[in-house]
């Protein structure tokens, strides 16, 4: 079990999500948040934190645990600089913008002592990891299709000049929430053999009246794909839905079905159509700040297992960087198909 004294690179999401979620993690301490202008910090007593200067984080020797909270543009510049100063590296997914940069941070990994990962932090959620244990112990035998779905109602115009919004930029349904639904197929059911996709900007209705984004970027995409194993994947994202459906997921196999609703509800149909509920509570859903959604608690736990098995690699469950170019190929296909 290690100690980790950190430095988060962005005080946007930094600052409203990473941070409440590191404060809360035993043998997690934050020392600085970069922010260019400290005007943007919503919490004043976050202040405390907050340096212009992001070099001053990497040159203290206090630092061995660097978060990189930026946009996906600037991931590649910052994991030189932590490979540069011996900084271990928790970075936001995507692992970066376009396949060209990370395959270049993918190289400058090799042979490197420090640990970096991606998060992927769905793959904490407590019914994630009962889903794929229960599928590597052979309980829904030969796997036949699974099917994700996820679709929500957040994206508004009025933030149209923020990165998601731009490509270069690393925006767009693909990388922002794509990233997190490949990672799951890839994380239950292994590696995938080939993919097809369509992808789609669609128009907002408010009111009587229909609006184009201004940055015109995917607001949903589907894909269909065969894993090595000779089953099929399905993923259908959107963030322009009347409701937020949370995330579904169906696993189909020889023996039964598994179908998670709404993240939380976990149910085994066998093969003669008994049903049984086999959900696992999320303990951290009544914490105040942290249990505000699903997202936050699966980012909990990975920073608990990071603390926990770090330096035990055999046991350690996070996306490291080979695993998050894996994704990022698949979504470069999308993307460019």
């Amino acid at each position: 079990m290690k100690n980790f004294k950190v430095g988060i690179l962005g005080a946007g999401f930094g600052e409203r999500v990473v941070l409440p979620c590191i404060e809360f993690v035993n043998n997690m301490k934050v020392k600085y948040i970069y922010c260019r202008n400290s005007k943007k910090i919503k919490n004043k007593e976050n202040l405390k934190y907050v340096t212009n200067d992001y070099k001053k984080i990497f040159n203290d020797k206090e630092i061995n645990l660097i978060f990189i909270e930026t946009p996906p543009y600037t991931h590649k510049k910052f994991l030189i600089e932590s490979i540069k100063h011996k900084k271990n590296v928790f970075c936001e997914k995507p692992l970066s913008g376009n396949l060209k940069d990370a395959k270049i941070m993918l190289g400058y990994m090799k042979n490197k002592k420090i640990f970096a990962f991606v998060n992927h932090q769905l793959r904490f959620h407590p019914n994630i990891l009962k889903m794929r244990k229960l599928i590597k112990e052979g309980f829904l035998g030969k796997i036949n299709y699974t099917t994700i779905e996820h679709h929500t109602n957040m994206i508004d115009e009025k933030n149209a000049e923020n990165w998601w919004f731009n490509k270069k930029s690393g925006g767009g349904q693909v990388l922002a929430l794509g990233s997190h639904m490949i990672d799951l197929l890839l994380f239950l059911n292994g590696e995938i053999k080939r993919a097809q996709s369509m992808k789609g900007n669609f128009l907002k209705n408010k009111g009587n009246k229909r609006f184009l984004w201004k940055k015109k970027v995917e607001s949903f995409f589907s894909m269909i794909c065969e894993f090595k194993n000779g089953s099929i994947g399905n993923i259908n994202c959107s963030c322009i839905s009347s409701v937020d459906s949370g995330l579904n997921i169906i696993v189909s196999g020889e023996k039964g079905t598994m179908k998670l609703n709404n993240f939380d509800k976990l149910i085994f149909e066998n093969s003669k159509g008994k049903l049984k509920n086999i959900s696992v509570k999320d303990s951290l859903r009544s914490e105040k700040t942290i249990g505000v959604n699903p997202w936050r608690t699966s980012l909990v736990k990975y920073l608990q297992h990071i603390v926990k098995n770090s330096d035990n690699r055999k046991k350690f469950l996070g996306a490291d960087f080979s695993q998050a170019f894996k994704t990022q190929i698949i979504m470069d296909k999308i993307i460019n198909n």
